[in-house]
């Protein structure tokens, strides 16, 4: 399964979790599989780009989104795409992947009123 987690910094698995999915500066993808872990800089919407935080996730061939918060559209979209999105994910890559596999994160978004 390919895991993405949005990131403010890239220190490995311990870059700390965003917690503004729409203005994150970079995407962790994480593959269960083989525990390989790729960061990379995104240029969204939000930062002069073409895409959104959603779309560069689908382009990705992501399986899950772990992440502290979004907005019910990209929810909306991510699912659409057959994306599980779930959200309350707190400190670092380790930590929240941690989180997840003990169930403790919870699914779509926290706040559906705010737009990312």
């Amino acid at each position: 399964m390919r895991i993405c987690l949005p990131v403010i910094e890239d220190r490995g698995m311990d870059s700390r979790i965003s917690e503004h999915f729409g203005k994150t500066p970079l995407f962790a993808f994480y593959d269960d599989e083989t525990q390989k872990l790729e960061i990379i800089k995104i240029n969204g919407k939000h930062g002069g780009g073409r895409l959104t935080p959603a779309e560069i996730i689908l382009a990705a061939g992501v399986d899950l989104l772990l992440c502290a918060n979004l907005g019910s559209k990209a929810v909306q979209v991510l699912s659409n795409h057959g994306v599980d999105v779930l959200t309350g994910a707190r400190g670092t890559i380790a930590e929240v992947l941690e989180s997840f596999k003990k169930g403790e994160l919870k699914s779509g978004a926290e706040n559906p009123c705010r737009k990312d």
